[in-house]
């Protein structure tokens, strides 16, 4: 008892509102009431020789015990002695949930006489030390100049309970700091104190945990569940089902999106529906589970839907996890199928005997089922699993119901607007739960699911423009860092750690979103559980929230007792959203998910979440970590013990302990390793957790000694673990030898917390990850001046490396990156005078794009992904493509007569057409001339009438078989398909070519909702006299949906980027699927007539118009817009440029200067070159251009050289002055049809080189 006296007492684990000030004296307040209802207490006391003071005093030590969670916490004891004094006593209190409260009460009183006896005291401030203190006291807090004032302790003591016997019964008081506590929360804890004093009197034999502390009307308020509200919405509704509702009301919206490619409602219902009852023939059943191992792709999309639409769940199954640990997975999921992605199963599959199938494979089987939608599933059917980390070394997987996701799908839609889900970013691994909200929020509301392959594809690809955002703090920092948050994001969801307000305050001031959500949630209880909304910056400590709607959230401590408004509690969660439990693991499950204490009878199972948290005064949920071993890390749910017992499955591991360290700005995982014959590498370690754990659960340094620390009960002292100082790597890694090494090593010594990294450290040995290499690559670009990638960093992973691929690859004007596409692109539309431009670049597999401008003018509208242009020229590879997949289906024959499916408005020039073929055909429409264009006549409506109309059309050539072009060629080509399929040829294109490629399908009625609507760019013509683009309002035969029967169609930039992809890959899809014929597919590019040299610039082969000689731009000059593609096959890249201007052959031509380096068109704009310095002979492989200054314009005279080396006159005309980049040919014959443009000297502005197409001819003279 003298040894406890003199120790110190310990600080109580109380919940304050605030911090007491450094200066000045402290403020205290005080809330008083009377005990009347405690004065029949001498039965009580007088049976075992107490006061009533040692009773409140007891009871007051269990109040703290309950509020604190201590077991063991010391209350100062003022009370007045025999010498008219006060005096201090230190009683230390041991309270144990399961002591009798008159057994505590007891020993208290005993201790404190024996510590009275005890003389003498040390001084007080040697017994209180930092931190809160609380008090008892004898007395009254309110008689001024009492003895208790005039003691040291009095203005030492944060929260004091005073008694005063009265005539009435015993007056109580509570004396707090104001700096510290509320009025409201003090006269709570009040409330409490005379509930739980109450219950110890009625019954003092009881055990502490036992006793009641919660006055009825908090007890009311948390049983029924603070901030709890019902949300009606169809509880036997299925995911696929409201999905399927959606697409029956906008079928032709856009519904997935995916590097260029889209599917809208209809495509995507229709390929789910036959990849479902494909499933089935593979043996897939009702309530079955199918193992997901596929690439993030629109694909992805349509076979979970197809996997509901079944009646079975997903099981994500991440193809970059290792394979021990997918095989862990596979263990415990009872999966009765696996699509993967490969050609051949994947190994780890291979040693499951699980049967799989590839995906490629899968939709081919599809495409031959019926598109009806399969019969109904139940609600409570499993939508899929989500796999959590588990401690004991196993995944546990997580069954979710449709049930649950329509819960959560109910919240979402009252929550967001049908704007702010409009193009929702699906980033999240299929792993996590975000990814459910990603998916069917959208889906289920009429928006686009934007697949990317994680939220930081926003640092590279701006065309991704989504409006809502999904994403871990700490990813949403890189955002911010890096700027990358588009203007197009109104509303960013952050949930997986906590949220820093500087966070908050820098999406709400930085970018154009106007919303901020914290949630909250398990994915036990289906994604989120609680949320928060901020819309404007401020907030210093965000909290979590409110309960979502159709979930409540008890706070319970550890003998499973509801706790008082602001006392910490572990979160237990119930309502619609709670997961069924863990697969095939009932003894987690019952540990997990447990029934409800007697006090909240009848709310249905709870979830123990291990998370702790306490109401804040206003109802919302202050989040205050984990009682366990399970951390969050960037986002990532893990359990050390996962980590530990991966590690302990490598021969020559001791033991192991895995902590959570701070550096660099944020937590790392270090895993110590005891191995005690010095045998194992901490490298060795390392590549053994590699083959274990997915990426996020890789400790970033792993730590080799022969012991691990350990407590006096022979548990591993982690707090001594992870108060270590962690070594690095720094020491001997080797000097930084020059500039580059140096200001890199600076970047890694800011954004990893190493003090001197040497030359030869890996960046992801130290802490490296994928967060931190996005900002390290921006920080690269910084220092070279020109974009480094994110790949770049993974690929050279030390300093040495990175400063030699700085010092490598200087930056240089051109380049592939989308940076270098971005800036050509503005400056060029600037230099130009162009409105508005979306550009892409496809080489090594990687397509970059770029949007700059406005779409329409005079309604500020930015030019955007989403952006579509008017093309008609286009419509022939769609057609040719579709005429050919006939051929390969056996329905039409390349060479065969076509007689009779020919109508008789068209003729050869001799009147037969007996001996016309497809190829012919296909061949004519292939640009021989491109002076007509198609969308002069489409007002009428019959194909027949309208070939019919061009029956006294002048041919141009004699050249035998050869077809003069003219609008006939493709309408012909157009009605065959019909004849052939009995379908209009929009719907067979849109059916056997668009939606495989993942393209919006192009309207087939003037129905409302089968148009383009605003998605179309607003046209603009150039104007000589005034030298600008003028906005131009095209006909109503021009607009493609105002006229489903015309062959004018609007194509974004992604569509035309997955026509090249397709012409590149020999007819296939990106994922290998053959839509063509390699023999076909070969034909296509393969010239397949003889053509005059001077038209050889517009000739395609069978209408394949992708591999011609030179870019071909898709005119539509009607409509105001221009459009470029160029192929470069053997390289297998290509180039498109869509511009709401026309021409704008200027821009194109910077484009391709800036990629290739070519010499072509570099003037700027045209008539900053003066006509009379034009004039002259230009000449070069046989041909000829003669320029002459007329009266108004230039004219020229075009010739050839023949065989006998003289020259042949072929055309004249004139030159007419066409905006950015050029000059058009005007003449009766138009041989010389398309773009010329003169090219200065370098360093003049004097022509020395006129461009023909893709011929560059000299100047001679």
């Amino acid at each position: 008892m003298a040894e406890e006296i003199h120790k110190a007492v310990p600080a109580l684990q109380f919940p304050v509102t605030g911090s007491r000030p450094e200066r000045g004296a402290p403020e205290f307040g005080v809330v008083s009431w009377s005990g009347q209802e405690v004065r029949q207490l001498s039965a009580f006391v007088a049976e075992r020789g107490l006061s009533a003071v040692d009773l409140f005093r007891a009871a007051f030590a269990v109040l703290l015990h309950r509020y604190s969670g201590q077991d063991d916490l010391t209350l100062l004891h003022l009370a007045p002695d025999d010498a008219g004094t006060c005096r201090a006593t230190p009683v230390r209190s041991r309270v144990a949930d399961h002591t009798p409260f008159s057994a505590l009460t007891a020993a208290l009183a005993s201790r404190r006489r024996k510590l009275v006896a005890e003389e003498p005291l040390p001084p007080l401030t040697d017994l209180l030390g930092d931190g809160l203190h609380a008090g008892f006291l004898q007395g009254s807090v309110c008689q001024e100049g009492s003895v208790a004032e005039e003691h040291p302790a009095w203005a030492e003591l944060h929260l004091l309970l005073a008694v005063e016997d009265g005539a009435g019964g015993p007056a109580f008081a509570l004396r707090y700091d104001c700096a510290l506590f509320t009025p409201a929360f003090i006269s709570r804890l009040a409330a409490n104190y005379r509930a739980l004093l109450l219950d110890a009197c009625a019954r003092p034999a009881a055990d502490i945990r036992e006793l009641d502390i919660l006055s009825p009307q908090e007890r009311g308020l948390l049983v029924a569940g603070i901030g709890a509200r019902a949300l009606e919405y169809d509880r036997e509704a299925c995911v696929h089902r409201l999905v399927e509702a959606q697409a029956d009301r906008t079928p032709r919206a856009p519904a997935v999106e995916y590097a260029g490619r889209t599917l809208d409602y209809a495509e995507l219902d229709a390929s789910a529906n036959r990849l479902a009852r494909a499933l089935r023939q593979l043996g897939a059943v009702h309530g079955g589970r199918i193992g997901v191992s596929v690439s993030r792709t629109e694909r992805m999309v349509c076979l979970l839907l197809a996997i509901h639409k079944a009646g079975c769940a997903y099981v994500p199954l991440d193809p970059s996890y290792p394979a021990d640990r997918l095989g862990a997975i596979a263990a415990g999921a009872d999966m009765s199928l696996v699509v993967y992605d490969t050609a051949d199963a994947p190994r780890w599959l291979t040693r499951t005997g699980l049967p799989g199938v590839p995906l490629a494979q899968l939709w081919d089987a599809a495409l031959e089922e019926d598109p009806a939608r399969p019969e109904p599933v139940d609600a409570g059917t499993p939508t899929h699993l989500i796999h959590t980390s588990g401690s004991t070394g196993a995944p546990k997987g997580v069954v979710i119901t449709h049930r649950n996701v329509t819960a959560l799908l109910a919240w979402a839609h009252d929550t967001y607007s049908r704007e702010e889900l409009s193009r929702v970013l699906f980033g999240t691994s299929l792993n996590f739960d975000l990814s459910v909200f990603e998916l069917w929020a959208p889906l289920t509301t009429g928006g686009t699911v934007v697949v990317a392959e994680n939220v930081l594809a926003l640092t590279e690809d701006a065309s991704l423009a989504p409006t809502l955002v999904n994403t871990v703090p700490s990813a949403l920092s890189v955002l911010l860092r890096r700027a990358a948050i588009p203007d197009s994001v109104s509303v960013v969801n952050v949930a997986g750690e906590p949220l820093p307000g500087e966070l908050v305050d820098g999406v709400l001031s930085g970018t154009r979103a106007g919303r901020v959500f914290n949630l909250y949630g398990p994915s036990e209880d289906t994604t989120y559980s609680t949320g928060r909304c901020f819309t404007a910056p401020g907030t210093p400590r965000p909290t979590i929230g409110t309960p979502l709607p159709n979930t409540r959230v008890h706070l319970l401590d550890d003998a499973g007792r509801l706790v008082p408004y602001g006392v910490t509690g572990e979160i237990h969660l119930s309502g619609d959203g709670l997961a069924a439990g863990y697969s095939g693991d009932p003894e987690r499950t019952a540990a997990a998910f447990i029934e409800p204490p007697a006090e909240l009878a009848g709310t249905g199972r709870l979830y123990r979440t291990g998370d702790l948290a306490r109401w804040t005064p206003d109802g919302e949920l202050d989040f205050l970590g984990r009682r366990d071993n399970q951390v969050k890390v960037r986002g990532y749910r893990i359990e050390l013990g996962e980590i530990e017992a991966a590690a302990r499955r490598l021969a020559g591991v001791d033991d192991v302990a895995a902590v959570v360290v701070r550096a660099g700005g944020e937590q790392r995982i270090v895993a110590y390793v005891a191995d005690a014959h010095a045998g194992l590498a901490p490298d060795r370690v390392a590549a053994h957790l590699e083959t274990q754990l997915p990426h996020y659960m890789r400790p970033a340094r792993v730590v080799v000694e022969p012991r691990l620390p350990r407590l006096p009960n022979g548990k591993t002292d982690r707090k001594a673990l992870g108060a270590r100082p962690v070594d690095w790597g720094e020491a001997g890694a080797g000097e930084l030898t020059d500039p580059f090494q140096v200001r890199i090593g600076a970047v890694w010594a800011e954004l990893l917390g190493v003090a001197a990294p040497g030359p030869g450290l890996d960046f992801f040995s130290v802490g490296g990850h994928s967060l931190l290499a996005n900002l390290l690559a921006a920080r690269l670009t910084d220092l070279a001046g020109r974009p480094v990638r994110v790949a770049e960093v993974y690929a050279h992973r030390t300093i040495a490396e990175q400063a030699r691929l700085l010092k490598d690859s200087p930056f240089e004007p051109g380049g592939t990156d989308r940076t270098v596409i971005g800036t050509v692109l503005r400056e060029s539309t600037t230099g130009h005078g162009v409105p508005g431009a979306g550009a892409a670049f496809f080489v090594d597999g990687t397509v970059e794009y770029a949007y700059q401008g406005h779409a329409d003018l005079e309604r500020d509208v930015p030019y955007t992904a989403v952006t579509r242009q008017r093309m008609t020229c286009v419509t022939k590879v769609l057609i040719a493509c579709v005429a050919l997949m006939l051929v390969d289906r056996g329905l039409l024959e390349l060479d065969a007569p076509l007689a009779p499916l020919l109508p008789e408005g068209f003729r050869r020039r001799d009147g037969n057409t007996a001996e016309v073929t497809l190829r012919q055909l296909l061949s004519h429409t292939s640009g021989i001339d491109d002076s007509w264009e198609v969308w002069h006549d489409i007002d009428q409506p019959d194909l027949t009438g309208y070939v019919t109309g061009f029956r006294d059309y002048q041919q141009l050539f004699d050249p035998g078989t050869i077809f003069a072009y003219s609008a006939c060629g493709t309408s012909v080509v157009a009605l065959l398909i019909e004849r052939v399929t009995g379908a209009p040829w929009r719907r067979a294109v849109n059916e056997m070519l668009l939606s495989p490629l993942g393209i919006k399908r192009i309207p087939e009625t003037n129905d409302p909702g089968d148009h383009y609507g605003d998605e179309v760019a607003t046209g603009y013509l150039w104007h000589a006299d005034d030298k600008r683009y003028q906005r131009f309002e095209p006909g109503p035969q021009t607009v493609a949906d105002d006229a489903a029967s015309s062959f004018a169609v609007c194509f974004t930039t992604e569509d035309l980027v997955a026509l090249a992809r397709f012409a590149l890959d020999d007819g296939a899809t990106p994922d290998g699927r053959r839509l063509l014929s390699r023999e076909l597919a070969t034909a296509m590019r393969t010239p397949q007539i003889d053509i005059p040299g001077h038209h050889f610039m517009h000739a395609w082969g069978l209408g394949w118009l992708l591999f011609g000689p030179s870019a071909f731009g898709f005119n539509s000059n009607g409509s105001g817009h221009h459009n470029f593609i160029q192929v470069f096959p053997e390289q297998g890249a290509f180039l498109i440029l869509l511009a709401n201007a026309y021409p704008a052959f200027g821009v194109y031509e910077d484009l391709i200067q800036s990629l290739t380096g070519e010499r072509l068109i570099r003037t700027g704009r045209p008539f900053d070159l003066a006509l009379d310095d034009c004039a002259g002979r230009y000449e070069c492989d046989g041909y000829r251009l003669d320029v002459t200054r007329g009266q108004q314009r230039l004219e020229y005279a075009y010739h050839e050289r023949a065989r006998d080396g003289s020259w042949t006159p072929l055309d004249e005309g004139e030159l007419v002055l066409t905006g950015a980049g050029g000059f058009s040919s005007m003449s009766e014959r138009n041989i010389l049809a398309g773009s010329i443009s003169f090219i200065p000297a370098p360093g003049t502005k004097d022509p020395a080189f006129v461009r023909m197409g893709q011929r560059v001819a000299a100047k001679v003279r």
